[in-house]
């Protein structure tokens, strides 16, 4: 029985460690105030990225800044989503908390995006630490 609590009080303290993910369907998206990066009209051959941010509580009074290829691209909320169209080829995308005492560093990830295609990324933030992530995923709706 004492077995049985721990693990289950380890089940409920790691989960609440996390930001659970939104569906884009259900997410709203970025307000024009909140997007730094100015895009072209989509351009034949370009690539898609669409960025989501999760939900929850975790970091949620913080905006999770997204960066594109060193610049700043837009500032997300929980549950927001925002894309961008792309040229084909390397990217570096990265997430990094609004924070004023500058404790936080930026977390990237290297893309080689392929012309007349979609990607889709997490904006995730990992437990306390208020640390974000970036992480390709797959619909459920495709």
């Amino acid at each position: 029985m004492r077995n049985g609590l721990l693990t289950l009080a380890v089940i409920v303290s790691a989960s609440g460690c996390a930001t659970p993910p939104i569906p884009i369907n259900s997410a709203r998206s970025v307000p024009m105030e909140r997007i730094f990066r100015a895009d072209a009209l989509p351009l034949a051959n370009s690539a898609r990225a669409v960025f989501v941010r999760d939900g929850g509580s975790s970091g949620a009074a913080a905006y999770q800044q997204l960066y594109i290829d060193g610049k700043k691209a837009a500032s997300l909320n929980p549950g927001e989503k925002i894309e961008f169209m792309l040229t084909p080829g390397q990217h570096v995308f990265g997430a990094l908390p609004a924070d004023v005492f500058n404790t936080q560093s930026l977390s990237t990830i290297n893309q080689d995006l392929k012309a007349d295609q979609t990607y889709f990324y997490r904006i995730q933030t990992e437990g306390n630490s208020l640390r974000a992530t970036v992480q390709r995923f797959v619909p459920a709706y495709q």
